[in-house]
């Protein structure tokens, strides 16, 4: 009788145990989100070039202003014309560029999102007039602490009549002694060397780049 009695006394703890088991597991799922919160897809640095123009304003003109108020920032302003294989100008190019700060750092703000989240707050972009014309108005970029790499920004270009956007040779400075000698060689690809000739005029560097397109 004795031995009965622990066998169905061990059965209903056993029983006991499932139950609550269940009723946890229960408990749990009840608590769970019932969607699935939404990643950034451009929230990484090696997406896709299309990235770059996912945050852009739906306004453009053809000057892009990259805003910088620190009193150790040297301002830059580069301007040019965009040209097509045909050599004629080419209109509605959107160009985005992005560099470092004054001190070589790609520095934020803490606003940006998806792509410049890795690219800093000196970033921007612009259109290109009926002309062909674009401008830019930034601070001179920095190069990254501790290198010998030659000052640049990065710049990218979506075309009209191309769905694919593409990378074009960085800007960089003729007057920047880390830039090697050979450099107009070896980086003429597409938009050209990148080589901008600068000079200093009331305090603000001054210098010209036509892109020539392939």
């Amino acid at each position: 009788m004795k031995r009965s009695s622990k066998i169905i006394a061990l059965v209903f703890f056993s029983l006991l145990l499932t139950f609550c088991k269940k009723e946890t597991n229960r408990e749990i799922s009840l608590h769970e989100p019932t969607s699935v919160i939404q990643t950034d897809d451009c929230d990484d640095p090696d997406v896709a070039i299309e990235c770059c123009f996912v945050n852009m304003p739906k306004q453009l003109t053809s000057t892009m202003i990259i805003p910088d108020d620190d009193s150790k920032s040297e301002k830059l302003v580069i301007s040019g014309t965009i040209y097509k294989k045909d050599k004629k100008p080419y209109p509605d190019v959107i160009l985005y560029a992005y560099h470092t700060d004054y001190k070589g750092e790609y520095s934020k703000k803490g606003n940006e999102k998806g792509y410049q989240k890795w690219h800093g707050s000196h970033h921007g972009w612009c259109k290109t007039d009926k002309n062909g014309n674009y401008r830019i108005e930034t601070i001179r970029p920095a190069s990254y602490p501790k290198t010998t790499a030659p000052q640049h920004i990065h710049s990218a270009l979506k075309i009209p009549d191309n769905n694919k956007p593409f990378y074009i040779t960085d800007f960089m400075f003729k007057d920047d002694p880390n830039l090697p000698k050979n450099m107009q060689n070896k980086y003429s690809l597409q938009g050209g060397s990148g080589i901008v000739d600068v000079k200093k005029t009331d305090g603000v560097w001054i210098g010209k780049r036509d892109i020539h397109l392939k």
